[in-house]
């Protein structure tokens, strides 16, 4: 199948749209919540909003690979494929709290070519193209290109992270930076794209999790990668570094490498 760019992305903003209505159907409603085998919370929203965007994608584009959170794989060794996290931050979704967002990503050869980071609770949908400048709503969106530490507003969505060089690197990283705060799930990544915060940092991550995140980040004059520095794949580890300039992020990973 040929690359048509713009028909892909307005597709994905239909998507976008259909994991709005459910998800926000169900927001701040009584839930009945259960936990999968990995103890992660999943409810009816999760498998519903899901279960809509596969149905559009199976629908519109059949020959397409599917890689989601709540069902199986379909079709990985397509050309394309969706990678789809129907709500990330279910655990904030379950609370009431605003800041989860539904992602979707497009790839193309297993490169990521179109992100979504659509928060639908906040009215806010970043759009991440592969070379395309990255919007919000429609309007253009940069990081704020801070380039030192010391400057640099700190986030991230839980202090899990697996290997004991990479805490202590978080830690000493905490201690550097002007203003740190615990919580956020996708929505910070869309904060960081708006120039509103300067680096997150998160570990555990599956391919769900963060294939949206990589175009809208560095659409917007960011970078993205794992904790060693390597471009994020479908194979990727687990970690991510988000940052608002290539130089903050290189003195990044010397931190936490060293």
């Amino acid at each position: 199948m040929s690359l048509n760019l713009n028909e892909f992305v307005k597709f994905a903003n239909l998507l976008a749209d259909s994991a709005s209505q459910t998800s926000m159907k169900y927001f701040r409603t009584k839930l009945e919540v259960d936990n999968k085998d990995d103890e992660s919370p999943v409810t009816i929203a999760d498998k519903e909003t899901e279960k809509i965007i596969r149905d559009e994608i199976r629908k519109n584009f059949p020959n397409h690979g599917i890689l989601g959170e709540e069902y199986e794989n379909e079709n990985l060794e397509s050309e394309f494929i969706w990678v789809i996290d129907p709500i990330d931050g279910t655990r904030s979704y379950i609370a009431g709290h605003k800041d989860f967002g539904n992602l979707i990503s497009l790839l193309h050869n297993n490169q990521p070519i179109i992100g979504i980071i659509n928060c639908p609770a906040h009215n806010e949908r970043w759009l991440g193209i592969k070379d395309v400048k990255t919007t919000c709503n429609g309007k253009n969106v940069l990081t704020s290109g801070i380039k030192k530490i010391e400057n640099a507003y700190l986030f991230t969505s839980g202090v899990y992270f697996y290997e004991p060089f990479f805490r202590k690197g978080f830690e000493t990283l905490k201690g550097k930076t002007k203003y740190f705060r615990l919580g956020g799930d996708c929505y910070m990544y869309g904060m960081l794209s708006s120039g509103l915060i300067d680096i997150v940092i998160e570990d555990t991550l599956k391919a769900h999790d963060y294939m949206a995140l990589i175009n809208v980040v560095e659409g917007a004059g960011g970078k993205i990668s794992d904790k060693y520095g390597k471009p994020i794949t479908l194979q990727s580890d687990g970690s991510l570094i988000a940052s608002s300039s290539p130089q903050l992020h290189n003195e990044i990973i010397n931190i936490i490498n060293n």
